[in-house]
């Protein structure tokens, strides 16, 4: 009995001072994946190149689009696909718009070597950064906190080490990256 007239007494203190309760939001890690995978045309030309278009808020959820807090990235991996026996080199290029890109890293070795991703994470030998382009991709993902508009537009081009080029090959770009979004309401019941 002593028990029910106090929880009582605590239920009508809580009322009567406006206490309720409160929702808060939270900020969760999101997934937001930024890649492009450029084929390479068989023949006697050993040289390829290519762009892409990759608007930011298309990698994620709409459900996320004006609740954006941090953005940042993670690692950065190169990679290929297909049966080459011979080396690869290059320069994966980034830009905030498709006439101003600025290298974002070069990369060179045997294409085995790059079968499996080669990673800053894992300072990779085989990939070497560029500070104007990794400046550019943290203005880019900066942006994005606060305009879901924002788009970035990737490129590659470079050589591999003899001809013919077989047809099936391909190379990969893919920038690991995060956002913090808000979940919740925050407001009260």
């Amino acid at each position: 009995m002593k028990i029910k007239l106090v929880l009582a007494a605590l239920l009508i203190l809580l009322l009567n001072t406006g206490s309720s309760c409160v929702n808060d939001s939270i900020l969760v890690a999101v997934n937001l994946p930024i890649s492009s995978q450029w084929s390479i045309n068989a023949g006697s030309n050993p040289n390829f190149s290519g762009r892409d278009t990759v608007v930011l808020a298309d990698q994620i959820d709409d459900s996320y689009d004006n609740k954006i807090q941090n953005a940042r990235y993670y690692d950065i991996r190169v990679s290929v696909s297909g049966t080459y026996s011979g080396n690869v080199s290059g320069t994966a290029s980034i830009g905030l718009t498709p006439t101003n890109l600025v290298p974002l890293l070069t990369f060179t070795g045997s294409w085995a070597d790059f079968q499996t991703p080669q990673s800053f994470l894992g300072t990779s030998p085989h990939i070497t950064p560029q500070a104007a382009g990794i400046a550019v991709l943290v203005s880019a993902l900066n942006s994005f906190t606060t305009n879901n508009s924002t788009t970035v537009y990737l490129s590659a081009n470079g050589a591999l080490s003899q001809a013919p080029v077989p047809s099936g090959l391909s190379v990969k770009i893919e920038i690991l990256s995060q956002v913090d979004a808000e979940v919740g309401s925050g407001s009260s019941d």
